[in-house]
């Protein structure tokens, strides 16, 4: 990063303001480039403290009034670069060797356009970077001091916007606006709000015959007539086994609430896509306690990343396998071994666990409050003994281990 000499700051009179009516910028080149460094300083410049917008619209303004021979649109790129990094206070810090890069120019191109923002009243040093050591002597690092910029706007700038400004340099204020500037303010608040109009290409534009509007009587006010046709809406068509009325889907909800805290992998579902997911099931007449009982033993993640799609592709499985097609040759075959007697019994044992209530808790009353002082006291006293049993290897540094035999020394008998 390159460091600029840090220049003397002096007392500098305020430049004369121009008379009443009279604007600053003209075109015999009123403005007058700060040239001098020791006016780029917050404590010797004539420009006041701004924020991003302000900033940005000043640099504008600069560049397209052609007041420097050297500003162009690497300048403003340069500008709108730092108006994205100020903080609040409108400071931001230099970063050069990254600057150049991520700007796509040359480092010395980058240093030239800074100076010319700094020369048109835009840029002023806050703090000055210095190649300095501040790690440190002998830790074998090294870090200077980094420049912070001070975004300002010139007072050229607002005689020519017809602001009112209270105070003069860094700290002077935006008060109000003169008659013109208020003018001028009101045509750009104007403009910023007007939307912008969207223009599309002669071929994609469509002239649809529109209705004409009926006359009745001797009002100018009439609606044009509504056609006969009304748009249909398209709605999602919902599968058949999923179709329910509005007291069956209530129904479903009620299921879904009792089986989703019965069941640990559907909790995370949702209620309603819960009992969506459901309405085959109940409607094949099964109860609460038999579904959460059939869910509960199926073998899926922990934590489904949607149980209602686990529950709906199993359905859709099982869905055309419930009836065993027909054997042409007449023999009932046994599509699947019956279960037995152990695995009955502990289908029943499940749904009696589910649908039993659980016994209601107790709460346990509170202690009294000196036996939550008592505990707490012989915790402490607890732990200082286990801090005075350490021994030499369980202490981590030298001055741990002589505490610890001060405390032993001091400790009563």
């Amino acid at each position: 990063m390159m460091q600029h000499a840090h220049a003397p700051v002096h007392a500098t009179a305020a430049p004369p303001r121009p008379s009443r009516g009279q604007n600053r910028i003209s075109t015999n080149n009123r403005f007058i480039p700060v040239c001098e460094h020791a006016d780029q300083e917050i404590g010797t410049t004539a420009s006041r403290r701004t924020r991003r917008g302000d900033f940005l619209r000043a640099a504008t303004w600069a560049i397209t009034q052609r007041l420097h021979p050297k500003a162009g649109d690497t300048t403003l790129r340069v500008a709108r670069d730092l108006a994205a990094r100020l903080n609040a206070d409108g400071h931001v810090a230099y970063c050069r060797d990254t600057m150049w890069r991520r700007l796509g120019i040359s480092r010395r191109t980058l240093e030239r356009h800074i100076a010319v923002l700094r020369e048109l009243g835009l840029l002023v040093w806050a703090v000055h970077g210095t190649r300095t050591n501040t790690r440190p002597a002998g830790s074998g690092e090294w870090a200077g001091t980094a420049t912070i910029y001070a975004a300002v706007v010139p007072r050229a700038w607002d005689d020519a916007l017809g602001h009112r400004v209270s105070g003069h340099g860094y700290h002077a204020r935006h008060v109000g606006f003169t008659e013109h500037g208020r003018q001028m303010a009101i045509a750009d608040a104007r403009r910023r709000a007007r939307p912008t109009r969207r223009r599309d290409a002669p071929s994609c534009k469509s002239n649809h015959q529109r209705p004409t509007a009926e006359m009745r009587g001797k009002k100018n006010n009439t609606s044009a007539a509504r056609g006969t046709c009304p748009r249909p809406r398209r709605r999602h068509e919902v599968p058949e086994p999923y179709r329910a009325s509005p007291g069956q889907a209530a129904h479903a909800v009620s299921v879904a609430a009792w089986v989703r805290p019965r069941v640990p992998w559907t909790q995370g579902e949702g209620l309603r896509r819960l009992a969506f997911a459901l309405r085959p099931w109940i409607a094949t007449g099964l109860s609460a306690a038999d579904i959460a009982a059939d869910l509960s033993v199926w073998r899926v993640p922990r934590r489904p990343a949607s149980p209602a799609s686990v529950i709906m592709a199993r359905w859709s499985e099982t869905d055309g396998h419930e009836e065993p097609a027909a054997d042409p040759s007449g023999e009932d075959l046994p599509c699947a071994v019956p279960p037995n007697a152990v695995f009955l019994a502990a289908m029943d044992v499940v749904r009696a666990r589910l649908t039993s209530p659980s016994p209601p808790v107790e709460p346990e009353p509170d202690p009294p409050g000196f036996v939550i002082r008592d505990r707490i006291l012989a915790s402490l006293a607890e732990a200082d003994r286990a801090r005075r049993a350490r021994t030499a290897e369980q202490c981590l540094t030298f001055a741990e281990w002589e505490a610890v035999c001060d405390a032993r020394e001091r400790a009563p008998w």
